[in-house]
């Protein structure tokens, strides 16, 4: 019995010993995993915030600024969508100037979002769409064709997105 009780005090004694280790070897984070300053919080937090503006101008340029930010920015970007109103068009808006950045993951990540909160179905067709464009750049091709071959609502597409939808099947299955 006292070989035990001696065996479990040096155990505590060993794992006091590894969180005082632990604990006072930490070291600072990358600066590229800091979120960024509380200025740029702020310029951030106000294009977020343009972004589900009805003037499109407005959305338009708050997203090209947005877009054209670091990884910290993105992040940060993708934080407020919890914290802050969400707008479908707005996440469609940055998803377009991410895209344009070439940023293919991100944007499908935002017409994600945006398709998640999107309530017109017409635009829930193009958000597929715009959805299985980025898994195409992406080199995700099986993974487009099931999206947009898989479409669950009645809702028939548009003429015109009908015929995007096809010509997006046949490039995604020809690789």
């Amino acid at each position: 019995m006292k070989h035990m009780q001696s065996i479990a005090q040096i155990s505590w004694v060993w794992v006091a010993a590894l969180l005082l280790v632990a604990c006072t070897s930490t070291q600072e984070p990358s600066p590229d995993m800091l979120p960024p300053t509380p200025g740029r919080q702020t310029e951030l937090t106000q294009l977020y915030d343009q972004l589900g503006h009805e003037n499109a101008r407005i959305s338009d340029g708050a997203a090209r600024i947005a877009a054209n930010g670091d990884d910290r920015d993105r992040r940060f970007m993708a934080s407020l969508w919890g914290t802050r109103t969400r707008s479908a068009p707005g996440a469609r808006r940055y998803a377009h100037a991410l895209a344009a950045k070439g940023l293919h993951q991100e944007a499908y990540d935002w017409f994600e979002r945006a398709f998640y909160h999107a309530e017109d179905d017409e635009l829930l067709a193009w958000l597929r769409y715009e959805m299985a464009q980025q898994l195409v750049a992406l080199g995700r091709n099986d993974d487009a064709i099931n999206l947009l071959g898989n479409r669950m609502g009645t809702t028939p597409l548009p003429a015109e997105l009908k015929v995007k939808y096809s010509e997006l099947i046949d490039r995604a299955a020809r690789g």
